[in-house]
């Protein structure tokens, strides 16, 4: 699914290069800016989301690096941003309850909203209306929320060295993820800069539509003829 995890896969596996073939993902059909102003004002109702806020989209686990996107909003507001965090996704492993203690530890408990899991039909929208979207995890292998978020016309704030920068190449604000700070100093660059977020949003929509369900199919039919007809080794 990137390039990033295909070097790992041929490293840990050992295998040769002409065994792996990357095919990219891309964003589900139906996630695209939500423009209506009325259905805007219903779903930022419906989940009492506030006027200005940082998101993250994704299964709440370790390697996702939620505690140190929390301590970098925790930065934000000692600096006096009024940095307001959602977090969307189901709990994966290895949680139990840290998550919650970090940011009562840290002071957040009016500042970070987790909404937990959310229907698909609603994301476009809450991606629409967050003001950065931030995901600073340490390892994906493709990374299909960034790509999301851009199709929704939001800027996106990503760890660098990974398959998110493959994948978002320069529409998106790549960050060190092992440092609070440089998270921190990303959001801070977004958030106070209006005329930064729309260029990042303008970027982000042009390379959303880079990717394609249809590519991808084209793209693994042509793998499976080679298979088939030999001309490439099982």
């Amino acid at each position: 699914v990137s390039h990033h995890a295909r070097r790992d896969l041929m490293r840990i596996l050992n295998l040769s290069e002409e065994k792996v073939h990357v095919i990219h993902e891309a964003a589900p059909t139906g996630f695209q800016p939500l423009e209506d102003p009325i259905q805007r004002r219903q779903l930022r109702a419906r989940y009492n989301l506030p006027d200005k806020f940082v998101l993250f989209v994704g299964t709440i686990e370790p390697r996702k690096n939620l505690k140190r996107l929390i301590r970098a909003v925790a930065n934000l507001r000692k600096r006096g941003c009024d940095t307001q965090l959602v977090l969307v996704g189901p709990n994966g492993w290895l949680i139990n309850g840290s998550l919650e203690k970090e940011i009562e530890a840290l002071g957040l408990k009016e500042a970070v909203q987790n909404l937990g899991y959310v229907p698909q039909t609603d994301l476009p929208g809450i991606y629409s209306l967050a003001t950065v979207f931030a995901f600073p995890s340490l390892y994906e292998g493709f990374g299909l929320p960034p790509l999301e978020a851009m199709a929704c016309g939001t800027p996106v704030l990503t760890s660098e060295n990974t398959a998110m920068a493959e994948v978002c190449g320069n529409a998106a604000w790549l960050i060190d993820p092992h440092h609070e700070e440089a998270i921190a100093e990303g959001l801070a660059c977004l958030l106070q800069n209006r005329e930064r977020r729309e260029q990042m949003r303008q970027a982000g929509l042009a390379r959303a539509q880079q990717y394609s369900w249809e590519r991808t199919a084209r793209e693994t039919a042509v793998v499976y003829e080679k298979v088939l007809n030999g001309s490439l080794s099982k």
